[in-house]
């Protein structure tokens, strides 16, 4: 069984005392990667859950994915069968115009959806450790009638570093006045964290035992960390 770095997340070799990345002790107890259930009656627990299996969870995920498609299925042949019928009843469009904007809309809708479903796909899931936070205030130029305006936003931007060593970077944009980051106010320095690319919340916690509050991973609600389902939608929380 492995072990991690309760500090740094940073995994351990067996028989160390101590982390060689942060020198935070070593715990003793190796660490299964799913949550001991024996936590759940003080609230936060250690490890990642497995309720990403639960029947809720799962049928969540299949609804989502039939609402997807069937979406697909209305909206990308939509620009292609209304530039053909314009194309009939009117002098001022042409067939073959028809078949090529109308077509070329209707393509651009079905790489548009086949992306959407590449990122949500659950194989593109990775466990890792966030190195670093950082806020940005930034400025654009934007047009606004015949004159340019400066805009003022604000980045949220999370690093982290998967266990295969690579380097991902989570940016949260908001307009200045407006800011309400969803990750950049519950994930710190240091914390271990596995990303779901098919859920509404992306990031789970390993370790949730100093928490107060866990988002729900569907509809994005922070509960009392005591709860066991989420108090707005009444799925099971990420326990």
């Amino acid at each position: 069984m492995c072990r991690f770095c309760s500090q740094c997340g940073e995994q351990l070799q067996d028989k160390v005392k101590f982390c060689p990345s942060c020198g935070n002790a070593a715990s003793e107890k190796p660490t299964t990667g799913t949550a001991d259930t024996d936590d759940f009656t003080t609230g936060g627990s250690i490890g990642f859950s497995n309720r990403i299996n639960a029947p809720e969870i799962v049928e969540h995920i299949k609804k989502s994915k039939r609402s997807a498609r069937g979406c697909a299925f209305v909206v990308v042949p939509l620009p292609f069968i209304i530039y053909v019928i314009v194309s009939f009843v009117s002098d001022e469009v042409k067939t073959a115009d028809a078949l090529v904007f109308g077509g070329g809309i209707s393509v651009a809708f079905l790489l548009f959806y086949l992306l959407s479903c590449f990122i949500s796909n659950a194989k593109r899931s990775w466990d890792g450790v966030v190195t670093d936070k950082r806020i940005y205030n930034k400025t654009k130029q934007v047009r606004d009638d015949d004159r340019w305006d400066t805009e003022h936003y604000t980045e949220y931007v999370i690093t982290f570093r998967t266990d295969s060593g690579k380097k991902i970077r989570s940016v949260e944009r908001f307009d200045r006045g407006r800011d309400d980051p969803e990750y950049y106010p519950y994930l710190g320095i240091g914390d271990r964290v596995r990303y779901y690319p098919q859920l509404s919340y992306q990031y789970e916690k390993y370790d949730k035992s100093h928490d107060s509050k866990i988002p729900c991973m569907l509809c994005k609600t922070f509960n009392d960390i005591h709860n066991d389902k989420c108090e707005s939608c009444n799925t099971p929380l990420f326990k």
